[in-house]
């Protein structure tokens, strides 16, 4: 077949991405769909690593407008529509439930397989995807994106377009290289007032490098004041403004998508100027919140932050205890992990397979038990010395291996690394309550709760304070806890168990009565008279404290 000048192997389907989309069948036939949102799928398809993207990706990316429902229904009926267009070739789009992607072999894309005729055609005047009008910022942010890049790729360096990375190589490969790279995490301090304003300001930058890079694929560069290049580097860049006022700190983090400038995530707190450990909690709780919103927004542009958006949808599904949620942390966890191998990962899924052993649920004990050992051994193998790693493996020896001993020094290994580990913090509440360390327990407990606060680890920090705060006597605090807990996470049965007996206690039948209707919607065997009688039920505190004896109420 004859196409813009090149013979294409017979057979091949060609994808033009210069010009208006354009889809040739293996006899040069038209196969280009209709529809403006039909043609912006197959160019982001065509230009993503691997030619694959994640489903939810798509719907935020072409549907930002519609619900979750909506957006997925329309996802598959624009996929029907595109398989309709390419009739006998409509097996090189291919889905499953996690992604979409074209096949492997048999297609020419122009700017990555003719990309000299590709080049003539830009410098002549044409742009990437041009015509493509749809109601969304996303994906004219994304398309701003990849026309910057590729512009790198035709002018060279030396263009207002060039990347801040000079990684960028020529040749056929070089588009390719170029969507390769690690997103950017720019970090700006705005300090004002005080010299303690800057040092709090350059405290919190440091934290949220350390969080970034031990969570998620990214580099993290500091500005300094100094400009820089135009950044067409994925990424975002996030400003730390910190004044002092009648004795509190405040704190601002604005985060800005690279290279659009887009906000698309702040925060906003104060702590007492006196509390010398708050600075450090507020930091660590800005920085995994950072981070976790950075991902959320990367997308799924390339292998790197499609693990990453991958690998945090994941942490949300781990500290649901839910089962099903569980099951697909471990099956995301698992692809992120073959996508970009990060150290966090597999001992995340150590994790997650811990909470299944922990809750009875699905396979057999001795067999999870021998999966989280592998993973925790992979783990080690990869980084030992990433703080979020460690923290996750105490818990995995805490858990399902019943060695307090071992997982007290992990803990207290990531802490050492990392002040702000909070999930080492909560693991450490914990540990400290079962060598009698009450006063130790409740102030890990607290200060893990600060650190976590408002990250997707915050209904996990919330369960473990209610714990500690119960094993205090204080169980006014310990409802609480709990009840925020059961909010952020409805699908988790642990806090509605705590919830239901604190109500209890406290003589809330009513309340009690709508935990406990919750709760069996999700474990319809629980009362707790099957805690009284079941000691291997995963309700050791409600045990410990006597809750176990109170008389269940009837629903």
């Amino acid at each position: 077949m004859y196409c813009d000048g090149v013979y294409l192997v017979r057979g091949d389907i060609a994808i033009d991405l210069i010009g208006v989309l354009h889809v040739s069948g293996p006899n040069g036939e038209n196969l280009t769909p209709r529809g403006a949102r039909l043609r912006a799928l197959l160019g982001v398809l065509a230009l993503s690593p691997r030619k694959t993207v994640s489903r939810r990706w798509l719907e935020t990316l072409l549907w930002p407008d519609r619900g979750a429902d909506q957006a997925s229904g329309s996802l598959r009926q624009a996929l029907s529509s595109i398989r309709r267009s390419l009739g006998a070739s409509a097996d090189m789009l291919q889905t499953n439930r996690l992604d979409v992607s074209l096949a492997d072999e048999g297609i020419q894309i122009d700017v990555f397989d003719r990309f000299a005729l590709a080049q003539e055609k830009i410098r002549s005047g044409r742009e990437m995807l041009e015509g493509i009008d749809i109601p969304s910022e996303n994906f004219e942010d994304w398309l701003r994106q990849e026309r910057a890049v590729l512009s790198a790729r035709v002018y060279g360096s030396g263009t207002e377009n060039a990347r801040l990375h000079p990684e960028v190589k020529d040749g056929e490969d070089g588009l390719r290289a170029a969507r390769a790279l690690n997103p950017v995490f720019y970090t700006s301090l705005q300090p004002t007032g005080t010299n303690l304003g800057a040092f709090i300001a350059e405290s919190i930058s440091s934290q949220l490098s350390k969080t970034a890079t031990e969570y998620v694929r990214t580099d993290v560069v500091q500005l300094d004041g100094r400009s820089v290049p135009l950044i067409n580097t994925p990424g975002g860049k996030c400003t730390i403004h910190v004044s002092e006022y009648r004795g509190k700190f405040h704190v601002l983090l604005r985060m800005f998508q690279e290279p659009t400038q887009k906000v698309f995530w702040s925060r906003r707190l104060e702590f007492d100027a006196g509390d010398s450990l708050a600075a450090v909690d507020a930091g660590a709780s800005l920085a995994f919140e950072a981070t976790e919103a950075l991902s959320a927004c990367q997308g799924a542009a390339g292998d790197v932050e499609n693990a990453n958006a991958m690998a945090t949808a994941a942490l949300k599904h781990v500290f649901s205890f839910d089962p099903v949620q569980l099951e697909k942390a471990d099956r995301m966890l698992e692809i992120a992990h073959e996508l970009d191998p990060l150290a966090s990962r597999p001992a995340l899924r150590a994790l997650a397979k811990a909470f299944l052993s922990m809750e009875g649920i699905g396979q057999d004990t001795l067999d999870l038990q021998s999966e989280a050992q592998l993973l925790v051994d992979e783990a080690l193998q990869l980084d030992s010395e990433n703080a979020l790693a460690l923290s996750f493996i105490a818990d995995v020896y805490d858990l399902i291996f019943e060695d307090a001993h071992t997982a007290l020094s992990f803990a207290s290994n990531a802490l050492r690394k990392n002040p702000g580990a909070g999930y080492a913090l909560a693991s450490l509440g914990g540990l400290e309550l079962r060598r009698g360390r009450n006063v130790e327990a409740l102030n890990s407990a607290w200060r893990a709760k600060r650190q976590l606060e408002n990250t997707s680890l915050q209904a996990f920090a919330e369960l473990r304070y209610c714990v500690a705060t119960m094993t205090t006597g204080d169980f006014a605090a310990a409802t609480l806890a709990a009840e925020t807990a059961s909010l952020l996470v409805p699908t988790s049965r642990p806090p509605l168990r705590h919830l239901y007996a604190l109500r209890l206690y406290a003589n809330d039948h009513e309340g009690a009565r709508d935990a406990l209707i919750a709760l069996k919607r999700l474990e319809p065997g629980f009362s707790l008279k099957r805690v009284r009688e079941d000691l291997d039920f995963p309700a050791s505190t409600i045990r410990s404290t006597g809750l176990d004896q109170l008389q269940d109420v009837d629903i």
